[in-house]
């Protein structure tokens, strides 16, 4: 186990091995993702605990507390490093004083890979790491807005672990001042839906060849329509019958 495998799923606050790293200038050879991070600044309105370093070492230890249940614990823990890496590169400040960070969770994702890369050559764990990078904003956005269940469905099928992820996004809402602590709730009880749909029977390829389908193309096409339908929560019935009349109407297949 190397040493920031060992701090991060041994120690109960990971946040002291990186801020003895910062006082011992040693980040920006070990971490410079990471320290970069110290003194962007983030918008008042969400974040009255200070800059993105701050906020990142608060969420690491909110995740702490969380790692025992994840699926991926080294992974989620190292997601929670990495999350926030693009505010180093694409954070502003308006003419009024309002920070702004948009696309962070995308535009930081070369950071995290070549983070990623450094310390680790397991190409799955750095795939879940981008992954749970890429999408950390949404569950707390989709909670707040109180989203349709077939577009949480759409997330959590986006998720290498949906269950990290919905982890993630709480630990983030929660490594903050003031706290968001009112998204897990809405979100656990929208993945056991999604869990209940993808445990009911769906469409397959041997379904639509039985149905009168053949071509390999067109098979592709159609199992990708079908799939959205089953995130929709329709039965497997429902789906064969609208992919039917997806193939006759659209792809203009005769059956």
């Amino acid at each position: 186990m190397s040493e920031l495998e060992n701090v991060l799923l041994n120690y109960e606050k990971p946040s002291v091995y990186f801020e003895q790293m910062q006082r011992m200038e040693q980040l920006d050879s070990l971490f410079p993702e990471l320290k970069a991070l110290i003194g962007i600044p983030q918008n008042r309105f969400h974040h009255h605990e200070g800059d993105a370093w701050t906020h990142t070492m608060m969420v690491l230890d909110e995740a702490a507390k969380r790692r025992k249940i994840v699926k991926e614990p080294y992974g989620f823990m190292l997601s929670a490093l990495c999350h926030d890496l693009g505010k180093a590169v694409c954070t502003t400040v308006s003419d009024d004083g309002t920070v702004h960070s948009y696309e962070h969770e995308t535009i930081g994702l070369p950071m995290v890979r070549t983070f990623m890369e450094r310390i680790t050559d397991n190409i799955k764990l750095t795939e879940y790491v981008l992954n749970m990078t890429e999408l950390h904003m949404e569950p707390n956005i989709m909670a707040h807005a109180k989203s349709k269940l077939k577009k949480t469905n759409r997330l959590f099928d986006s998720a290498i672990e949906p269950f990290d992820l919905i982890q993630l996004a709480v630990c983030d809402g929660l490594g903050k001042l003031p706290k968001c602590d009112d998204t897990e709730e809405f979100l656990m009880q929208r993945y056991e839906m999604y869990k209940k749909i993808m445990e009911r029977p769906y469409l397959t390829e041997q379904d639509l060849i039985g149905a009168g389908l053949k071509s390999a193309e067109s098979l592709s096409e159609i199992l990708t329509y079908a799939h959205k339908l089953r995130l929709a929560g329709l039965s497997k019935e429902d789906q064969l019958r609208q992919s039917l009349a997806y193939a006759r109407s659209v792809l203009k297949i005769k059956i």
